[in-house]
């Protein structure tokens, strides 16, 4: 059975939410989740405010869950601030042991961003984890072919294009790219659902509009489908981000978005 990790992103102190990782993981492992995802931003405050994350990792431990991701972690485009990224989020991977260390690229493939991202690997890949590389439709690197470039440079040894439901569909792409996307450069999926786009603002829609699988417009069935068609077995990562979800009870957003995405996994 694939297995389901929760990604927390939608309590991110990125958009606003005081951290409570130890509650998010409490509900997490109650509602059946194996695998949690925290993001780099929330991990930062927490530390900032004194917390360790050897505590978290300990927590994880005895709620049987496994870090399965840590979003977010790095935003390629200029050099040195890149690197300054992947050297935290190296160290963020130490402690907690992620499988995967989410990253995006603002600028397109060429020898420099390729270099960059070697030294990128370089300072990640020791910890134990790789680099999934995810595009979005609104910045430089937003289809799977401009993804693909980076991780064919550094190899699928090292890194990987993450597929998220929502910047598939809200992309370029179509089934076509899906379906010859070869299974091996797939570092693993993250899932969600969306309400019809209202605006033009498509960071305001991915970051607020998101719905439960099964509560939006997507084809989330073929979808599955077709991932599942290629042998796809890795991990699937719950990530609803929803303004209106985040307004309500923590425990209810976790149960609901495990049992949702299990009905299709």
């Amino acid at each position: 059975m694939t297995e389901l990790c929760f990604n927390a992103f939608n309590h991110s102190v990125y958009l606003g939410v005081e951290p409570d990782l130890p509650s998010q993981i409490d509900a997490a492992a109650d509602a059946g989740f194996r695998l949690f995802g925290p993001d780099r931003f929330t991990l930062d405050a927490w530390v900032a405010a004194g917390h360790r994350l050897e505590d978290l990792a300990k927590q994880m431990e005895r709620r049987d869950l496994r870090c399965g991701e840590i979003a977010a972690c790095v935003f390629l485009a200029e050099r040195e601030r890149s690197l300054i990224e992947a050297e935290n989020a190296a160290r963020l991977a130490k402690a907690l042991r992620p499988t995967w260390v989410q990253i995006n690229a603002g600028v397109a493939f060429d020898s420099q961003s390729g270099e960059t991202l070697e030294r990128i690997c370089d300072l990640i890949v020791p910890t134990g984890a790789r680099v999934a590389i995810e595009y979005l439709p609104y910045i430089a690197v937003n289809n799977i072919a401009t993804t693909r470039a980076f991780v064919e440079h550094v190899g699928t040894d090292r890194a990987g294009i993450l597929v998220d439901s929502w910047h598939h569909f809200r992309g370029p792409d179509t089934y076509t790219e899906l379906e010859a996307l070869p299974l091996e450069y797939i570092a693993y999926v993250q899932f969600d659902d969306a309400l019809p786009i209202v605006g033009e603002d498509m960071a305001h829609e991915t970051l607020h509009r998101r719905a439960m699988p099964g509560d939006g417009e997507f084809d989330l069935g073929g979808f599955c489908q077709r991932l599942r068609q290629k042998g796809y077995d890795g991990i699937v990562s719950v990530e609803v981000i929803s303004a209106e979800w985040r307004a309500r009870p923590l425990r209810e957003f976790i149960s609901r978005a495990y049992a949702c995405s299990r009905a299709y996994w």
